[in-house]
């Protein structure tokens, strides 16, 4: 689903949510490694002992410590009821590790999945309840980490900087410009093993030389050049950043997904190409001209992000909270509609819906929602859709968006393909469903149709229509 976008305008106008002066904070430590990892962990003022609320990590972008972007998305997410944990990764800020300074995606991934294991050990956090908020770079590692993760229960991506080779060469410089930089590389790499570490300094006004020469908020006082910040960057870091294709992880990321950006912020096809992949529950929501930076500090943006990442947190909580029995015979039930149908095995068809169901198609028709008898919807189907030499309802991404006792509701993106002879009609879309449970069995009382493209001859419907009559 995407969001609609967000003028600039609308965001300047907005208020920025107060960050509250009692949260609760304070400095902890876990290992990886064989390093001592520092954070701070943030609690909403309004907690009391013996709570348990949901957990965030958070990890921002490249370069960065956690007094920077990742501090302040920590204390958004603690104001918004979460625990939050924002940490230095190994060579980077008050965290230990031997190797200062390199920005290398793998061992950042491995700092955050050991960030939430640390999480789940603690007693103010539910441990089945813990997302993560990667910002810019930490996009990729974040992605990395929750994959295949446990610990992880969904995943929100502010500003992500996600890059492929492609990308790598349009912004590096083409190949030549990406060769030297791994060259470079490899001498500092070497130079490190011989105990002389290859540094620059990451930002500044006046150093040429510097990984981020008169780049915003990093050369600002008032925003992230603070005193805290390490502001160096280890030249070995150019070849695991380079080689790291970050855009591929969104093939395997089997958490539910939130991306927020901005066309106007970094390499946003980088995004686009990852969310295209991701295969399981997504959602983005794209702001108009905000730039990469603003996303780190500027209230108006920060507090969009932040308040569609607890959205996204909570939303997606509450299927997670349904037993595996009723989340398989739900699912069953959505299936054997679309299966039963193009199988023409009616009994199938009739057994998922309940007595009387409320039809409502006119995204595609037009007109009023309809409430008919299961047996009535079951003589129409019969009676039209074997009038097509073919039809293939694919159902996918269900997702169970509520159970509460007896009651469900549930959506899914379709394709409805419908076939005479070589002419199609095609629909793409997405179902909604409402549910009850009756002598235990779940049944669909309500299906909502929304369309959102179609190909093809619509009329075919009316000619598979007279092909049926015929055929009866």
């Amino acid at each position: 689903m995407k969001a609609a976008a967000v003028s600039t305008f609308c965001i300047a106008m907005m208020s920025s949510a107060a960050i509250a002066e009692d949260i609760q904070a304070r400095r902890v430590s876990f290992e990886n490694l064989g390093a001592t990892l520092t954070g701070t962990f943030y609690l909403p003022p309004d907690y009391r002992p013996g709570e348990r609320r949901p957990g965030v990590v958070v990890s921002g972008a490249w370069t960065s410590i956690k007094e920077q972007m990742s501090g302040r998305y920590a204390r958004e997410m603690a104001e918004r009821g979460f625990a939050a944990l924002a940490f230095d990764h190994r060579g980077w800020g008050q965290s230990g590790g031997g190797i200062r300074f390199k920005e290398d995606p793998a061992e950042k991934t491995s700092d955050i999945s050991a960030a939430a294991a640390f999480m789940a050990t603690l007693p103010e956090v539910d441990a089945i309840d813990i997302n993560g908020l990667g910002i810019c770079a930490s996009a990729g590692y974040m992605a990395a980490a929750a994959t295949g993760n446990s610990n992880f229960a969904a995943v929100a991506l502010v500003a992500p900087w996600l890059h492929n080779r492609q990308i790598v060469e349009q912004v590096y410089g083409g190949q030549e410009g990406v060769s030297k930089l791994i060259a470079t590389s490899r001498e500092a790499e070497t130079s490190e093993r011989r105990g002389q570490p290859r540094t620059i300094t990451a930002a500044s006004m006046t150093d040429q030389a510097s990984l981020m020469y008169r780049v915003p908020y990093y050369t600002e006082t008032d925003r992230g050049l603070i005193p805290q910040y390490d502001n160096r960057f280890n030249l070995a870091s150019w070849e695991p950043w380079l080689n790291y294709d970050s855009v591929s992880l969104g093939a395997k990321l089997d958490k539910p997904t939130l991306i927020v950006h901005s066309e106007a912020a970094a390499v946003p096809q980088g995004a686009r190409a990852f969310y295209a992949l991701l295969p399981g529950e997504k959602s983005e929501f794209w702001l108009d001209g905000v730039s990469q930076f603003d996303f780190y500090d500027r209230p108006g943006p920060v507090t969009v992000a932040a308040d569609a990442a607890a959205a996204h947190f909570t939303r997606v909580k509450a299927p997670r909270q349904i037993g595996p029995q009723d989340r398989a015979a739900i699912i069953d039930t959505i299936t054997d509609i679309a299966a039963g149908a193009d199988s023409h095995q009616w009994d199938r068809v009739r057994n998922a819906f309940a007595e009387d169901v409320m039809l409502d198609y006119t995204s595609l028709w037009g007109g009023n929602p309809t409430t008919l008898a299961a047996d009535d919807i079951i003589r129409q189907w019969s009676g039209f859709l074997p009038g097509f030499d073919e039809t293939l309802h694919l159902v996918t991404n269900p997702t169970i968006t509520s159970l509460e006792g007896a009651k469900a509701t549930a959506e899914a993106d379709f394709q409805a393909t419908h076939r005479i002879g070589s002419d199609l009609w095609v629909l793409t879309g997405r179902y909604r469903y409402e549910l009850v449970k009756v002598d235990g069995a779940w049944k669909i009382s309500a299906l909502t149709m929304t369309a959102t493209q179609e190909h093809g001859d619509r009329g075919l419907a009316g000619r598979a229509a007279e092909r049926a009559a015929k055929i009866r």
